[in-house]
């Protein structure tokens, strides 16, 4: 059956070429009093939060599909989870021009029921992506256009989140536009997860396994900021009765893990209640017939980073034997040293000095101080030393009995020989590898300074978080050095951080196989110490090909 014949039917009668999806979608319009020659109703345009979550998270990639949609014949759309559109870009001022004309405008909602079967609104009921060809489109209006939406969700919980869509005249091939939405999809995705702060996420892990274990059971978790439902807390739970478990989750002095008896909307309930942070829990809404069900009291907790490097330094300092330290400039290798030695009486000796002072004067200084039988000896910037020290410094380690913490920037071989005498060898985490973590960490380096009134606003935290941090912690020190003297207290907003960190860049947009990719890269151009030919070599490609990566991962 021709698409234009559907539109008399609410159903096609026998074997038909349409997508299901789209069949459906035509069945839906018709419903809703729609005709083929109908125009996209507009009742009212909305002033849209462009600061809102999805937008923060979307802004740098859709910065980049901007440039890549210059002077094309395509136009990009992102719609929030109700079809309304947040930002829109067109390659040509003749495509944008043609979208005003229909309505397709910031702050016009597209649904079903006002513009039919289309990229944006079909996608949001179907919860799929959708190609919508030419005269798919239910609205004779839309025909000369080919679109392609795809939904985005919160990775945790499949919540929708929004729709984005890319469109072009009916001669464009479609087949060019899955590819770039599915990227583009796949960073905006995860550049939401990233802006959940340590408890958030630690919500949502502790969210999704009460919900893997009790699909059927209303659940919710909510914290002040956050809240997650499931199919049944949406379906049987009113606003009010979210209101009322905020309130709980907020209280101080109540014993968590235990059965509460509450009165909701659906009547009084027992509530199964799980801690999760200060103000934060997972609540599991019983039926009566659930009553006695045994639920672990375990709460989930995100092991981030951080957590695994805190294990990492307290198992060594637990354990015995030499230890190795290494990480790239900045990541905290002297407090990770001195995490290890913990409270140990410790000398000190860094490699360095061995060019000021002299080879021979140093290794005698490192064999008088391996010899003074002291709890711990931390030798700095081990990478610095040549061969010849680097065999003193192993017969040293091999005969003390004094604890040696060694370190050392990341990826060098010359050290194989030292650390085969350590016991345990620790590579520390970048900063950008934590980027999850950065607001409990501004926040533990403010509380070092005694800083207790200053606030990040989340704008500024997302410009933070999007930045590479290539000095690491000691960049992020120097970063919070600018801030405070000028403000001492109050909400830190995007325009008190320096400007160089508030404009996002092509680098910070890389996903997490280009993160990944990103980083080994640069760790083995450290290692040849930037010999492009030998990093090649070592990585098993040609040296076209590592410009090629180089130049489009934005690694200089």
């Amino acid at each position: 059956m021709p698409i234009r014949e559907f539109a008399g039917s609410p159903m096609p009668e026998g074997d038909s070429p349409i997508d299901p999806d789209i069949r459906q979608s035509w069945y839906r319009s018709t419903l809703a009093g729609l005709n083929p020659g109908s125009q996209i109703v507009i009742d009212r345009l909305v002033e849209m939060n462009l600061g809102s979550r999805l937008m923060r998270a979307a802004t740098p990639i859709l910065e980049g599909l901007e440039n890549q949609l210059h002077d094309s014949n395509f136009g990009l759309l992102l719609a929030d989870n109700e079809g309304y559109i947040l930002h829109r870009t067109f390659g040509t001022r003749q495509l944008a021009a043609a979208s005003d004309r229909l309505g397709v405008v910031v702050g016009a909602q597209f649904t079903e029921q006002t513009s039919g079967t289309n990229a944006i609104s079909t996608p949001i009921e179907t919860r799929r992506g959708v190609f919508v060809l030419g005269e798919q489109h239910f609205l004779e209006c839309l025909r000369d256009q080919i679109c392609f939406g795809l939904p985005i969700f919160q990775l945790g919980t499949r919540r929708l989140e929004g729709v984005i869509n890319i469109m072009g005249p009916g001669r464009e091939s479609p087949s060019l536009m899955k590819p770039v939405l599915t990227s583009a999809v796949r960073e905006i995705q995860q550049r939401l997860l990233n802006t959940y702060s340590d408890a958030q996420v630690a919500l949502l892990l502790a969210f999704r396994a009460a919900c893997e274990s009790h699909r059927r059971m209303p659940v919710v978790a909510v914290e002040p900021s956050e809240t997650f439902t499931n199919g049944a807390a949406a379906t049987e739970l009113q606003s009010s009765d979210l209101a009322v478990l905020k309130e709980f989750a907020a209280q101080r002095g109540v014993v968590f893990g235990d059965r509460v008896r509450m009165d909701l909307s659906v009547g009084q309930r027992t509530v199964l209640v799980e801690r999760v942070s200060d103000q934060g829990a997972v609540f599991r809404v019983l039926r009566d017939e659930q009553s006695t069900l045994a639920v672990p009291r375990a709460s989930v907790r995100y092991r981030t980073v951080g957590d695994q490097l805190t294990e990492m330094l307290i198992r060594a300092r637990a354990a015995s034997g030499h230890v190795l330290i290494s990480g790239e400039p900045g990541s905290g290798r002297t407090t990770a040293a001195h995490s290890v030695t913990g409270d140990d009486f410790v000398q000190v000796i860094d490699a360095g000095e061995a060019v000021v002072s002299g080879a021979k004067k140093w290794a005698a200084s490192l064999q008088s101080l391996a010899e003074q039988s002291r709890a711990s000896l931390v030798v700095e910037s081990v990478h610095l030393l040549d061969a010849p020290l680097l065999r003193v410094l192993s017969d040293a380690m091999e005969q003390t009995s004094t604890r040696v913490v060694l370190t050392s920037d990341t990826g060098i071989d010359s050290l194989a020989a030292a650390a085969t005498h350590c016991r345990s060898v620790i590579e520390l985490p970048t900063l950008r590898q934590r980027r999850p973590e950065l607001a409990s960490i501004m926040g533990a380096m403010l509380s070092d300074r005694g800083v207790k009134n200053v606030r990040f606003t989340p704008p500024a935290l997302a410009a933070l978080s999007a930045h590479d941090w290539p000095g690491n912690y000691k960049e992020l020190q120097g970063v919070l050095d600018e801030v405070l003297a000028a403000r001492s207290a109050g909400d830190v907003t995007l325009s008190d951080i320096p400007e160089r960190y508030r404009t996002p860049g092509r680098r910070r947009n890389l996903g997490l196989l280009e993160q990944a990719e990103f980083d080994t890269i640069r760790k083995v151009l450290v290692q040849v110490m930037g010999n492009k030919v030998q990093a090649a070599g070592l990585l098993g490609i040609s040296r076209s090909t590592l410009y090629s990566r180089m130049k489009a991962l934005g690694l200089q």
